[in-house]
């Protein structure tokens, strides 16, 4: 499929408030997307009882799911969309012949959709700080996935928490955190929208199959597989540490940060040390959400 320069987002001003042309951001993208696969025991958690047949990776990324779900089903054919595609990230990863990656503001008119040739399966991950009109989002999905099709939306909290009751006070992690979730919200993306998908999906016309909260320890958790227990909680530790430190520059420029560039620094260097160092201890967390949505089978295509 080629680009269409009515879909270009070349002139769309992004949201994403990472260095997603990064080459350590792809890489942080790809180590977080095997701390998923590996504590949540798949890649995906909708009941694929049938092969489908034209699969849509919404945010795709450097486009490692889209790859392996490709290379898993190889008579599937797989679209990966998003701003930045792999082909602009100077990916090397092979991708396989079935998996096509496009560049488009899936925020706009889908104009890489068609109600002729519907999706049977839509993902989306981690899109909390790349979307601003949820409830639109999934109208599109639900207009474009065939009847008994499934969506499933994979987001999470901004939000470091720690078990010991530790707040900003005391946690220069948490209070970066803080501190970046105001960043987000001056910029119109609601830190702890996840907790309103669910609803929203509701409203969209779909049916609810599974809605799994996840907690995300930054240390050895005893519900991951032993043999990969300490290589999941380092990613992950690892994937908080690279947030607050590609974060820190963009939150301390914004217009409305009450923290200086210096301050910004020195306060990312703490959170950063207190996480590596306090992980355990003070038992720090995220919290995911995975929800699987089905369009009725009895809904018709519009």
């Amino acid at each position: 499929m080629e680009d269409n320069p009515s879909m270009s987002a070349d002139n769309v001003k992004p949201v994403y408030p990472f260095p997603n042309q990064s080459t350590l951001e792809s890489r942080r993208l790809d180590a977080q997307h095997e701390v998923f696969k590996l504590r949540l025991g798949a890649s995906y958690k909708a009941p694929l009882t049938e092969t489908p047949r034209r699969v849509l990776d919404l945010g795709c990324g450097t486009g490692i799911w889209s790859r392996e779900f490709a290379a898993a089903h190889p008579t599937v054919q797989v679209l990966g969309v998003d701003l930045s595609p792999p082909a602009e990230r100077s990916i090397h990863a092979e991708t396989p012949s079935n998996c096509t990656f496009l560049k488009a503001n899936f925020e706009d008119d889908w104009e890489f959709a068609n109600s002729e040739e519907p999706f049977d399966f839509i993902y989306v991950r981690m899109l909390m700080a790349g979307v601003r009109n949820w409830p639109r989002l999934f109208q599109q999905c639900y207009k474009y996935l065939s009847p008994g099709g499934y969506l499933e939306v994979f987001e999470g909290l901004f939000e470091l928490r720690a078990e010991d009751g530790s707040g900003p006070e005391d946690s220069p992690g948490i209070r970066w955190f803080v501190l970046g979730a105001k960043y987000l919200t001056d910029n119109g993306m609601k830190w702890d929208r996840a907790r309103d998908l669910l609803g929203q999906l509701r409203d969209a016309g779909f049916n609810i199959v599974e809605d799994m909260p996840k907690m995300m320890k930054l240390y050895p958790d005893t519900a991951d597989p032993e043999a990969d227990r300490e290589r999941i909680s380092t990613q992950y530790l690892n994937d908080m540490n690279d947030i607050v430190k590609n974060m820190t520059d963009k939150v301390c420029e914004d217009a409305s940060s009450t923290i200086t560039p210096e301050e910004g620094r020195l306060l990312a260097e703490e959170a950063t040390r207190d996480l590596t160092e306090n992980c355990e201890r003070r038992g720090y967390h995220t919290t995911l959400y995975v929800r699987v949505a089905q369009k009725p089978q009895n809904s018709q295509m519009s």
